[in-house]
C-alpha cells in the first residue's frame, strides 16, 4: 500500500532535498534549489508502512523532485504511476543530471521540451571592458537598490534587499552609470559550488558588459575555492552566448515533461 504524507517542517524539507541533491554528481542550479524546490510542497512516500522516499511538487502540479530509496527502487514505477494518477501531479520538471527520475519521466511522458540550459565552467577566461571609463565592480549596498529596480528586473519585494544583506549582489558602474548587476550564491546543498547570474541594463546590452560581469563573478568563485555554475532559459540565446563566451559549457538541461 502506498501513502503520501505532507511534510510541514521547513527543517525536514531542507534535509530531504539536500540529501537527495547530494546523491547527484553535482547540484542542479541555485535558483532551482532556493526558489523552485524552496517554494514547493514536499511529500514523504510511505510504502507498506515504511518510508520509501519523497517528492516535491509546485503550485502548478509540476513534480520538481522525486527520490526513491535504493531498496525500494524496484517499486519506483508503481509509486510514480500512483502519484501521476493522483490529483497532486500533472507534469514534471527534471534535469538530465537526475538519471532515475528522468528515466521514469521518459516512461510516462506525453510530451517533452527543453526549459533550461545548465552550465559548468570549462575555461578560466579573462575579459576587459575597454570602451567604458572608470569601471567599478563591487558588492552592492542598500543605496544601489533603487536604481537596480529601475534599470533591471524589479523582482519581488525584498529580493534585492536579501541579496545585499547576504553579500550576494554585485553592481557594475561606469562612473555613476549602472551597467548591470551580478548575483552570487553558495549552494546550500554543496558548499563547493557557487551559483552565478547577471542582468545587463537594456541600453548597454551587446557591448560586452555581460561577459565582463560573468568573468568577474567566476573570479569571485575561484578566490573562494568554489566551482562556478550558471543556467539560462532555452529561449534566452543572448544569455547562452554570453555564458559560453565567458568560458562556460552546457552539458545538462532541465526538461519540461507533460505526464497527463
Amino acid at each position: 500500500m502506498i501513502q503520501l504524507e505532507k511534510v510541514t517542517s521547513a527543517e525536514e524539507r531542507f534535509i530531504l532535498a539536500k540529501e537527495y541533491i547530494k546523491t547527484l554528481e553535482s547540484p542542479i542550479d541555485g535558483y532551482w534549489e532556493n526558489v523552485v524546490i524552496g517554494n514547493a510542497q514536499c511529500y514523504v512516500i510511505i510504502y507498506d508502512g515504511e518510508k520509501a522516499g519523497h517528492f516535491f511538487v509546485d503550485s502548478h502540479k509540476t513534480l520538481v523532485q522525486f527520490y526513491i530509496l535504493s531498496q525500494y527502487f524496484v517499486h519506483a514505477p508503481q509509486i510514480f504511476e500512483y502519484i501521476i494518477e493522483s490529483d497532486i501531479v500533472e507534469n514534471a520538471a527534471v534535469s538530465t543530471k537526475e538519471k532515475e527520475f528522468l528515466a521514469l519521466c521518459l516512461d510516462y511522458h506525453k510530451s517533452i521540451s527543453i526549459d533550461q540550459y545548465l552550465f559548468s565552467d570549462n575555461k578560466n577566461t579573462k575579459y576587459e571592458l575597454s570602451n567604458f571609463k572608470d569601471i567599478s565592480f563591487r558588492l552592492a549596498n542598500k543605496n544601489d537598490i533603487g536604481i537596480i529596480k529601475i534599470k533591471c528586473d524589479p523582482a519581488f519585494d525584498g529580493y534585492y534587499e536579501d541579496l545585499v544583506e547576504n553579500n550576494q549582489l554585485f553592481v557594475l558602474y561606469s562612473c555613476d552609470i549602472l551597467l548591470g548587476i551580478g548575483e552570487f550564491r553558495i549552494f546550500k546543498s554543496n558548499d563547493q559550488y557557487g551559483d552565478i547570474g547577471m542582468i545587463v541594463t537594456e541600453e548597454y546590452r551587446k557591448k560586452g558588459v555581460g561577459i565582463y560581469i560573468v568573468t568577474q563573478l567566476k573570479e569571485h568563485c575561484y578566490r573562494n575555492n568554489l566551482k562556478p555554475m550558471a543556467c539560462c532559459n532555452v529561449k534566452n540565446i543572448a544569455s547562452k552566448n554570453t555564458l559560453e563566451k565567458s568560458g562556460f559549457v552546457s552539458k545538462h538541461r532541465i526538461l519540461n515533461v507533460t505526464l497527463k
